[in-house]
C-alpha cells in the first residue's frame, strides 16, 4: 500500500517537474526573443512554480517597452528640434552676415551703412533669443533649471516688464491697456522665470496674432492671482488649443509660422515650477487671451 502511494507521489512529481521544464524552456524561448529586441513578446503563465517568476517578467518587459517608446519619443522631439532650431537660426545669421560683410568690405556708406549695422544688430538679437530659449529648453527638461524664489511686489515687476515691451508696440502701431492693482501685490516669485513668462506671451502677440491692439492685466479670481494676456488678433483654430503648450508644436493655420514651437511650453513648465498654470481661450479670426494663474495660498500673497 505505501509502495503504491509512493509511486504515485513520485508519478505526479516527475509530472510536476516535467512540466516546470517545459514552462521554463518555453520562458527561455520567450527571452531570447525579448533580448533580440522583440519587446512584444510575453510568457505564457500557468499554475506552475513559476508563475510569479513569469508574471514579474513579463512586468518587467511591459516597463521597457513604456520606457523604450519615451526614448524614441524624447529621440524624435530632439531631432524635430534642431531641425527646427538650424532652420530658425540659418536665415538670421545669413543675413547677419550678408549685412556685416557689405559693410566691411565697403559695399554701403554714409546713412545705409548705419541702416545696415541697425540690422545686423536685429539679426543678431534674434540669434540670442533663440540660444536663450534653447538654453531655457534645455535646463528644463534635464531638471538643472535652478529656481530662487523671493518675495516680490508683481504689480511693479510686471509694469518693468511690459515697458521693456513699449518701444516695439508701439513702433508696430499697436494699441495696448495695461491694467494693475492699485496697491502693492508681493508674491514669491522666481524674478527670471516669471519675466521669462511675460516675454514668452507677448512675445507670442508679436509672433503669431497679426494683432492691433493688446492688453495685458493683473487680477485675482479667488484663491488664484491671474495674469492675462488678450489681443484682437488672427485666434487660434479650436483643434489647436489642447495642443498649443506641447513643445515644438505649431499651429498649422491662420497663424504664422514663425517661431520654434519651445516659447509657450518653457512659459508653461516655468509655470508648474510656481505652483501654477497657463490657460488659453480664443476664437479665430477675433481675438486670443494666455493667462497665467499662481495660487495665492501657496506663494504667500502679501497685501
Amino acid at each position: 500500500m505505501i509502495s503504491a502511494v509512493l509511486a504515485i507521489a513520485v508519478i505526479l512529481l516527475l509530472a510536476w517537474i516535467a512540466k516546470v521544464r517545459a514552462q521554463v524552456k518555453r520562458a527561455i524561448a520567450v527571452l531570447d526573443d525579448i533580448s533580440n529586441g522583440n519587446l512584444d513578446r510575453r510568457i505564457v503563465c500557468d499554475n506552475s512554480g513559476i508563475s510569479k517568476i513569469c508574471y514579474k517578467v513579463n512586468e518587467i518587459v511591459i516597463r521597457l517597452k513604456e520606457e523604450s517608446a519615451s526614448h524614441k519619443q524624447s529621440e524624435r522631439a530632439y531631432r524635430q528640434l534642431m531641425t527646427s532650431l538650424s532652420h530658425d537660426l540659418r536665415t538670421p545669421m545669413a543675413s547677419l552676415i550678408g549685412y556685416l560683410g557689405a559693410v566691411n568690405d565697403g559695399v554701403v556708406q554714409g546713412g545705409e551703412k548705419e541702416e545696415y549695422l541697425q540690422r545686423s544688430l536685429s539679426k543678431a538679437l534674434d540669434l540670442k533669443e533663440y540660444v536663450d530659449t534653447l538654453f531655457e529648453w534645455l535646463k528644463l527638461e534635464s531638471g538643472e533649471r535652478i529656481f530662487n524664489f523671493f518675495p516680490v511686489d508683481i504689480c511693479e515687476l510686471t509694469r518693468e516688464i511690459v515697458a521693456d515691451w513699449i518701444p516695439q508696440i508701439e513702433g508696430a502701431g499697436m494699441e495696448y491697456e495695461i491694467c494693475m492693482f492699485e496697491e502693492e501685490v508681493r508674491v514669491s516669485l522666481d524674478s527670471s522665470a516669471y519675466r521669462r513668462i511675460l516675454n514668452n506671451m507677448i512675445q507670442n502677440v508679436f509672433t503669431h496674432s497679426n494683432a492691433g491692439k493688446m492688453k495685458v492685466e493683473l487680477f485675482s479670481s479667488g484663491q488664484m492671482i491671474g495674469l492675462s494676456v488678450t489681443d484682437n488678433g488672427a485666434g487660434i483654430p479650436e483643434r489647436d488649443l489642447p495642443f498649443i503648450f506641447d513643445r515644438l508644436y505649431k499651429c498649422d493655420t491662420a497663424r504664422s509660422k514663425r517661431g520654434n514651437g519651445l516659447g509657450l511650453s518653457i512659459a508653461s513648465e516655468l509655470a508648474k515650477a510656481h505652483g501654477g498654470r497657463i490657460s488659453a481661450e480664443s476664437e479665430l479670426g477675433s481675438w486670443s487671451k494666455f493667462t497665467l494663474w499662481l495660487p495665492f495660498a501657496k506663494q504667500g500673497l502679501e497685501t
